[in-house]
């Protein structure tokens, strides 16, 4: 067997396809790694995101819904007791009843004021109206009908 020694050329090229070879063989293990990052805390991020997206996303008419009866409804409330570390007796008259004339309002006796605001409009209303636009043509006939009847 007869070996010769390697020109010039094929050097390059053998060098040209190693540094392809070893720079795609880097490049997959690169995204492989990425892929398979799954450590426990992107794990449960990544679930409770996709339960979000799921609930958000889906159509109403694929949820599974179940039909309850009201009486099977538990309400729970929770009285918080606030401490305000104070007494506020102190700072209240000596007699003070916060309830005290909570019913003796009568709202007969309180005048109602409205008050009319002018609004100014910085354009010609015209231009937007359709030609022969008349605001009080319905008014007009209405309000003779409703005299005839009476």
């Amino acid at each position: 067997m007869r070996t010769t020694k390697p020109k010039k050329n094929q050097n390059k090229n053998f060098s040209r396809y190693l540094l392809t070879f070893l720079l795609s063989a880097i490049f997959t293990l690169n995204i492989s790694a990425k892929t398979n990052t799954n450590s426990d805390t992107f794990y449960s991020l990544d679930n409770e995101k996709q339960k979000l997206e799921q609930v958000l996303f889906t159509q109403l008419e694929d949820l599974y819904t179940e039909n309850f009866e009201i009486s099977e409804i538990v309400v729970i409330e929770l009285e918080e007791e606030v401490e305000l570390g104070f007494d506020t007796s102190m700072f209240l008259p000596v007699d003070f009843n916060a309830l005290k004339g909570k019913n003796d309002l009568d709202w007969n006796t309180i005048e109602l004021i409205e008050i009319e605001e002018d609004i100014e409009i910085n354009f010609d209303t015209k231009a937007y109206l359709p030609l022969g636009f008349d605001p009080y043509r319905g008014m007009i006939t209405i309000s003779n009908e409703i005299e005839a009847i009476h």
